[in-house]
């Protein structure tokens, strides 16, 4: 067992570990800042970027879209929210935060889950465009994809809110924590085209240069506390993918949160495939699936640095640890204190990176009905979308009530049942009028706001805006002839 004084700052420790944390959530759940298209326009004729949900989906028109304003999506999905962590006032004044001591414990930690994840998605598009010929439909697009993540254990609040409770010591499992973050571009090419006029089939080659991931997880990280000394026992691994990225060390060998770039660059390539159908087995029905990102990413080994966590160390000279202390540093001071502190209690070790690294994509599939009334005016449709994430998959159920009285003017409105903390309904809107196609669609529509407009009932939220401009129609055979 290795023992080593205390370097973490002992006075304000906690403080500044837990308004790292909660920056971090009001960075991620920011309008500014979880999928990469709404799904609520997905059965929308005139929205130009539905093939991205299924590639068997094409719009009534072709299409150029203005460069980045033509295909922005952000949004973040999450099993907490806002009011978790933010309480109000017991006699007035300012709003407190959960490790506020007029805060009870129970109250706090009862409003938690055992695994509590947070995922983030932006996507943009800076060239994109589809052109019909004849019945086929094509799509050229080019993008920028970013993903980050986060799983946090229900013991690390526990922990972070409670402290030491016991004048004997108190011992926190805060293994299952992940983190991870991506940065990629696309570049694809969709085809779709009908096989029969009630069967369209449709496909998407995606090329895709990593720019950078970087993900830390532990298994196992397990907090002894004593009234003399932390006894920290843990198990994990750090994979940092980006060129030109060096991890610098301590005088033991332990990563200290310092890192230099030398010679930034692509780190990695790699490709995926987007397969979709579209059927009408009776008149007005449609049944629609498609698998979106299937495929892999191999990350070069000169660009990988791979770290490791595994052992015990007992930290020595702690002192006035305890709910009083308030940090009095900067913003920026904070979230470096945090960096540098949960990296010391880790003791991540850099490890010899011996072969390339392939790491397969988070594929989604798309299963989608619907009905179409008084002459496809006006139809019912469900979609049920499941995503396969890093150490879990996300689902969701969405109807929706599609709207076209005019080839300009679509609108739908959607329920979904499984997350958004009852603040579910969600509404697309596309406008085709004359030289301009506007679409601005959200499936999680929220309701109470703080002044900074961060939804304050959940997190689950999202924001997609396209502008482009219309080109010709295809020749598509009509699927429900009337």
């Amino acid at each position: 067992m290795k023992r080593a004084k205390l370097a973490l700052r002992p006075i304000r420790f906690r403080s500044v570990l837990w308004s790292g944390l909660l920056s971090c959530l009001l960075m991620s759940a920011s309008p500014l800042a979880a999928q990469q298209i709404s799904r609520t326009g997905y059965f929308m004729d005139n929205a130009t970027h539905r093939h991205l949900l299924n590639p068997a989906l094409n719009p009534t028109r072709g299409y150029f879209s203005l460069p980045v304003a033509g295909a922005f999506y952000l949004g973040t999905e999450s099993n907490m929210k806002f009011t978790n962590f933010i309480y109000p006032p017991t006699n007035g004044g300012e709003l407190l935060t959960f490790m506020h001591e007029d805060v009870d414990a129970n109250t706090f930690l009862s409003e938690l889950s055992s695994n509590n994840y947070l995922r983030t998605d932006i996507r943009t598009s800076l060239l994109s465009m589809g052109i019909y010929t004849g019945s086929s439909f094509w799509t050229f697009d080019v993008a920028a994809r970013v993903n980050m993540s986060m799983d946090l254990p229900y013991d690390l609040f526990a922990f972070l809110k409670q402290g030491m409770t016991s004048s004997e010591g108190n011992l926190y499992h805060l293994g299952n924590l992940f983190l991870s973050s991506s940065v990629l571009a696309e570049v694809s090419l969709g085809h779709s085209r009908n096989i029969m006029d009630n069967l369209r089939v449709g496909g998407k080659v995606k090329f895709l240069v990593g720019g950078a991931r970087i993900k830390a997880g532990l298994s196992t990280m397990d907090v002894q506390m004593a009234p003399d000394a932390w006894t920290i026992t843990t198990n994990g691994v750090l994979d940092a993918y980006a060129k030109g990225l060096t991890l610098k060390t301590d005088e033991e060998g332990v990563i200290n949160g310092e890192f230099e770039f030398a010679s930034p660059g692509p780190a990695g390539m790699g490709a995926a495939l987007d397969l979709g159908v579209n059927y009408s087995p009776i008149p007005n029905l449609d049944v629609s699936l498609a698998l979106i990102d299937l495929g892999a990413i191999k990350w070069n080994k000169a660009a990988i640095t791979q770290a490791t966590s595994s052992g015990q160390v007992t930290f020595t000279g702690i002192e006035n640890f305890g709910l009083d202390s308030v940090s009095q540093q900067s913003a920026e001071d904070q979230m470096q204190t945090l960096q540098d502190d949960l990296l010391k209690m880790a003791q991540f070790k850099p490890t010899t990176t011996t072969e390339d690294v392939v790491e397969r994509l988070f594929p989604t599939i798309n299963a989608g009905v619907e009905y179409a009334l008084l002459n496809n005016k006006i139809s019912l449709g469900i979609l049920f979308s499941n995503r396969f994430m890093e150490n879990d998959r996300y689902s969701e159920l969405t109807g929706s009530l599609n709207l076209r009285p005019a080839r300009w003017f679509n609108l739908s409105g959607s329920y979904s049942f499984i997350h958004g903390k009852r603040e579910t309904f969600g509404f697309a809107l596309g406008l085709v009028p004359a030289i301009m196609n506007i679409y601005l669609a959200c499936d999680y529509t929220f309701f109470r706001v703080t002044p900074q407009f961060i939804p304050l009932n959940t997190l689950t939220t999202n924001i997609q805006l396209g502008v482009s401009i219309p080109l010709g129609r295809g020749k598509v055979p009509p699927k429900h002839p009337y």
